[in-house]
């Protein structure tokens, strides 16, 4: 049913009116959070330290450790059928960070906890415990190398839920939960159907290759290539070894029981994480109903809830507005030049360092810079609540692009708000 449903031209209107129908109206007030992103950075840093992880962004919204109003149920916090213009699901007070949270801090807040279930860095430890490194990230010949998928050996699904929650929230508004998932995991969150063929190799490309070869060598190579040491266990995406049968550890794979054992391996592969799963799409229906999940393919479901991976100049400059500059000013010049040489991920530190997102769409507006007018080669300031970016005089092009680049990258902290000891 659902493949016909796809091609109904009426499907994008159908999708508005379910979660139109579906909306409830908001709370009166925000819960108010009260984090501590300096310790959640240094958790980062040695996550071993503390396995409990309770300094992440991550579990300080979702066990609410505020000292006042705000609710018992964590679950709460999630916008379970709030209408699309109710974009702010909790305040933030970033402690020992002089933020007024209109928008801004919330939409950090959501940033960093994308970062922890999933980096956006392979050089870095995971800070969570729900995602694990697909084997391609140590594969350099594999084209997604930047994948995760839900750990098979962590079984809180409640947090799992609530992960799932999280990204229904984010479909239902304009906000974005970014994880990195290959098509394995979103075609089970959207109900399809998943194959070793087709989706596997998003996951251990150099298995998939492995087991095409084994499946075609005569007996000679395969004596020569395994003899008694291929047992019927595999290694998971955790790296933990399981049987594949009883006592598989000790049972050795013969040549003509290989297509079996390539059959079991398969299976069992691309069901390790399929709890987990489950229970991420029980929180997606929570929030967001069940036909709505019918009627998106798996690629709409990531753009709702992750955005856009992949940003350009040109598609970036789409959503600039410049406003109180004159039509030749010089300092547009050298920030269009300077944006001409950001990579994609530049643009996406850009977006997170003026919006708090780090995914288009989110619209942007460029003001000159006031405070010093006549001053040369300032940092750059941006406010996140209203998405705004003040752009100081330049000398140059290269000047403004080495300044910005350094901002994106080393000025996390909101400090402009207020005083911190306030």
């Amino acid at each position: 049913m659902k493949p016909f449903l796809l091609l109904s031209k009426q499907s994008a209107a159908l999708i508005t009116h379910c979660l139109q129908s579906s909306e409830s109206i908001p709370p009166p007030t925000l819960p108010k959070l009260y984090i501590n992103r300096h310790l959640a950075r240094e958790h980062r840093a040695n996550p071993t330290l503390d396995p409990s992880c309770r300094n992440t962004v991550f579990v300080q919204v979702r066990q609410c450790h505020a000292p006042r109003q705000v609710p018992a149920n964590a679950a709460s916090l999630a916008p379970a059928v709030w209408p699309l213009s109710y974009s702010q699901w909790w305040e933030c007070e970033f402690i020992t960070e002089g933020i007024i949270d209109s928008g801004g801090g919330f939409r950090d807040s959501l940033s960093d906890v994308s970062e922890e279930l999933c980096p956006s860095s392979s050089d870095v430890p995971v800070p969570l415990p729900f995602f694990v490194r697909t084997s391609n990230q140590g594969n350099s010949s594999s084209d997604t190398r930047d994948m995760y998928v839900p750990n098979p050996s962590c079984k809180d699904f409640p947090k799992y839920e609530w992960i799932g929650q999280l990204m229904g929230a984010a479909l239902r508004s304009k906000e974005f939960l970014i994880l990195a998932l290959p098509a394995l995991v979103w075609k089970q969150l959207a109900g399809e159907e998943v194959s070793w063929s087709k989706d596997f190799a998003a996951v251990d490309m150099e298995l998939v290759k492995l087991l095409e070869v084994l499946e075609g060598v005569d007996r000679e190579a395969f004596e020569f290539m395994f003899g008694r040491e291929l047992t019927y266990t595999m290694v998971r995406s955790d790296q933990r070894v399981v049987e594949l049968i009883p006592n598989g550890s000790s049972t050795v794979v013969r040549y003509e029981d290989r297509k079996e054992f390539i059959r079991l391996l398969q299976r069992a592969r691309l069901e390790e994480s399929k709890d987990q799963i489950a229970a991420m799409r029980a929180g997606l229906l929570r929030v967001v109903p069940q036909p709505v999940l019918d009627l998106l393919t798996w690629q709409q479901l990531e753009k709702k809830v992750c955005g856009d991976a992949e940003i350009t100049v040109a598609e970036l400059r789409r959503f600039i507005t410049f406003e109180d500059f004159a039509a030749n000013d010089t300092r547009i010049q050298n920030f269009l030049e300077a944006l001409n040489n950001f990579t994609s991920k530049d643009l996406s530190r850009f977006l997170k360092f003026v919006t708090g997102r780090s995914r288009l769409p989110v619209q942007i507006t460029v003001y000159p810079e006031r405070a010093n007018l006549n001053a040369l080669d300032l940092m750059p300031q941006a406010s996140t609540c209203s998405c705004s970016f003040f752009l100081p005089h330049y000398s140059s092009a290269k000047a403004c692009e080495d300044l910005l680049r350094y901002a994106v990258y080393n000025c996390m902290s909101i400090d402009t708000d207020k005083n911190t000891w306030d």
